[in-house]
């Protein structure tokens, strides 16, 4: 049984919210002292030095990391606590947070240290990606990766739902549906699709429920292929997917699935959890119980 009285390490992500996270540092640390939580503090410099951190304090004991930052800070800290009985706690300081919507976890950062306080401790499934990368959410290809490697390159001065809708009608512009050559349990379609998601959790791309019943408990991805459609049709159909409704739509296919490959005529890129893993083909592999997180 382990106890937030641990050894506890924040690492904070001092580039979340594009800049802005650092400036949440002391408001932190104020929060935390008043919930009587020990820790010691370590400010990141870049992804490669969130995952270089995370391995570092496991192999010096620590049991308990907190994540303050968005969720591609996340992202990088679970390569290395994944398969370990290290806890994560989440901080929500970034752009998106489109993690914490699953689990109830509140924006605000008093109530999300609160409830690393309350020491309520689940496992849940993570995704794997070609065996080597690990997500907690969502990742896609098609059309959202294209939106969001145009999000995550773009200079303008938005973020979250408006920075995610800014690049949406940014990319129809030009993309182009391809065909999915898609294999799950024993079956393989091909489909001309706009886009496709494999689902540990419900949101993404700073509020969107692209997969309303993805559960991180279940073991199983929710898969949401969304096929071609006209320009017209997509920009009509698609604040359907905020409210998680978009299922209903005849162009959409969603199902359950512990294995997942994916292949198209375009290498387009996947991103999971916001963060860029490779391109395709891709293998989407369940990878059951397996991070230990601070939970309501």
């Amino acid at each position: 049984m382990t106890s937030i009285m641990d050894k506890t390490i924040l690492i904070l992500n001092p580039s979340a919210s594009r800049g802005t996270a650092i400036f949440q540092k002391e408001k932190i640390e104020a929060a935390l002292k008043d919930q009587c939580i020990e820790s010691d503090v370590y400010i990141s410099n870049s992804a490669e030095d969130i995952e270089k951190a995370t391995e570092n304090f496991i192999k010096k004991g620590y049991k308990n990391f907190i994540g303050a930052g968005g969720d591609g800070t996340l992202h990088y800290m679970v390569q290395k606590l994944a398969n370990t009985d290290s806890n994560l706690g989440i901080i929500p300081v970034g752009s998106g947070n489109d993690m914490i919507k699953t689990f109830d976890i509140s924006p605000d950062i008093y109530e999300s240290i609160k409830i690393i306080k309350k020491n309520n401790i689940r496992r849940i499934d993570l995704g794997l990606f070609n065996k080597k990368i690990y997500y907690l959410g969502i990742a896609g290809s098609g059309f959202d990766s294209e939106v969001t490697k145009f999000a995550n390159e773009t200079r303008l001065p938005i973020k979250g739902e408006a920075k995610y809708n800014f690049s949406v009608y940014k990319t129809l512009m030009t993309f182009k549906p391809k065909i999915f050559e898609i294999k799950h349990d024993e079956k393989s379609d091909k489909i001309n699709t706009m886009m496709m998601v494999v689902s540990n959790l419900k949101y993404y791309g700073g509020g969107m429920k692209i997969a309303p019943e993805a559960d991180p408990f279940d073991s199983k991805f929710d898969v949401c292929v969304i096929g071609a459609m006209s320009i017209i049709k997509f920009i009509k159909s698609f604040p359907s997917v905020y409210a998680g409704t978009h299922l209903s739509i005849p162009h959409v296919k969603y199902f359950k699935a512990e294995k997942v490959e994916i292949d198209c005529e375009k290498k387009f890129d996947v991103y999971g959890d916001g963060e860029y893993m490779g391109k395709l083909p891709a293998d989407f592999q369940v990878s059951p119980k397996s991070l230990n997180i601070f939970l309501p």
